[in-house]
């Protein structure tokens, strides 16, 4: 990931600009500082989740090669040929580099180390370039609270940051746009935990990122997704939600806060990105029923949080499933067309009759592949998700069924004023 953001070319915005929004007084900050640390036991509990992530990624070129798998659909394709290693990457164990996870996760475009995007910057600065290259090869630095505190203003960056659409604005006001209208139970709570910063907004903290992950909460909200979620778990007890490409974890942690025990939550990866997930929502799980699987492994009966391997996704199969609910969020554009096809099959082949699948994706990029038609040609029901209740990211979150599930189909937003 380092890679991908540090070798673009940034487009920088003027003084001006950021001065224009940041005029008022600056927002009470949650700093670095200020997170909850892993206990000596945590970290020792996440050691062993990266060794079986190690394991995965070491295993996944003989395991596709006895198995007859595609590489071109297992091993990572398009923008992610460049990013990710099939072999050879370094899976770090000390407590700096997972006390801090967050730091590193800059999944969604933003670096929370700098507060700020590298492919389009707001403030450039001369020192990331080596800073990043230091932190690829020798890992979390121990002086990484006091250096950053030296070097960025949370304050200053947060008053003034890129938003959902790509404007300049702060943090507190888009916080509050996208929790407007929001019932209570569906507000992101971030954990204050793995290096997290942000602005303290009405009790919580907000950032570019947790803004995100609310938007996709509203979309499932206005959509009428969720409703049916808690239909759902009224007449069966449980659900069960797959996520294809879950980035450190922040929407399998949402759902988990508004379903409790009630939600089973599979997270699909690349072996080497479910690092990021496993040890976020297993660390904020306490460890309960948080299962890594391997080769070989059956699923468990029952579970809370479970990583599974892209490669192993033929060996484990209908097992998976029945799936509620299907998941992604901005990262099939980034594989290739064969790789997108593939998993939209396989969410249709996981899911329930009533089943729905909820997409926010768009081809951005001459290079994305544009996951709306392929996934048109494998669900004949679509629903592009839109509200004039609730804030949501425009023209790119869609829900999409095999059959017509009038309980998300034939919702409106208006019903949330009810």
């Amino acid at each position: 990931m380092i890679g991908k953001f540090s070798s673009m070319v940034a487009r920088g915005f003027s003084s001006r600009e950021r001065a224009s929004v940041a005029a008022s007084a600056p927002p009470p900050v949650h700093a670095l500082s200020s997170n909850y640390q892993l206990t000596s036991e945590q970290h020792a509990y996440c050691v062993g989740l990266v060794d079986r992530v190690e394991q995965l990624y070491e295993a996944a070129p003989a395991y596709v090669k006895s198995r007859g798998l595609d590489p071109t659909l297992f091993f990572p394709g398009n923008e992610w040929a460049g990013i990710v290693p099939v072999k050879g990457a370094v899976f770090r164990r000390a407590y700096n580099d997972i006390n801090y996870l967050r730091l590193m996760s800059p999944f969604a475009g933003f670096y929370l180390m700098f507060l700020d995007r590298l492919d389009v910057r707001l403030y450039p600065e001369p020192w990331n370039e080596p800073f990043l290259k230091d932190l690829a090869g020798n890992g979390m630095r121990d002086d990484v609270v006091d250096f950053l505190t030296s070097k960025v203003d949370p304050a200053q960056r947060l008053s003034a940051s890129l938003d959902i659409q790509g404007e300049v604005t702060s943090c507190v006001d888009e916080h509050r746009r996208y929790t407007r209208n929001v019932p209570r139970l569906f507000v992101v709570r971030t954990p204050r935990m793995f290096g997290e910063i942000g602005v303290e907004v009405d009790g919580l903290i907000a950032n570019p990122d947790t803004i995100l992950c609310q938007s996709r909460i509203n979309g499932m909200l206005c959509s009428g997704v969720l409703a049916k979620l808690q239909a759902d778990v009224e007449r069966r007890g449980r659900i069960r939600v797959l996520e294809i490409g879950p980035g450190n974890g922040p929407l399998g942690q949402a759902l988990s806060t508004i379903f409790g025990d009630r939600l089973e939550y599979i997270a699909l990866d690349l072996p080497s990105i479910l690092y990021n997930s496993s040890i976020y929502l297993s660390v904020l799980a306490n460890g309960d029923q948080c299962h890594i699987m391997l080769p070989g492994e059956k699923v468990p009966e029952r579970f809370k949080f479970l990583f599974v391997a892209n490669y192993l996704a033929e060996e484990l199969g209908d097992s998976l499933g029945p799936i509620d609910l299907a998941l992604n969020a901005m990262s099939f554009p980034e594989m290739t067309s064969q790789q997108v096809r593939y998993y939209g099959e396989f969410m249709k082949r996981l899911l329930r009759v009533d089943g729905i699948v909820f997409d926010e994706n768009a081809a951005n990029k001459p290079h994305h592949t544009d996951s709306k038609t392929i996934l048109a040609e494998i669900f004949p029901y679509r629903k592009p998700v839109a509200s004039g209740v609730v804030a949501t990211k425009d023209r790119c979150q869609d829900v999409w069924a095999k059959s017509y599930v009038g309980d998300v189909l034939s919702c409106s937003d208006v019903m949330l004023q009810r």
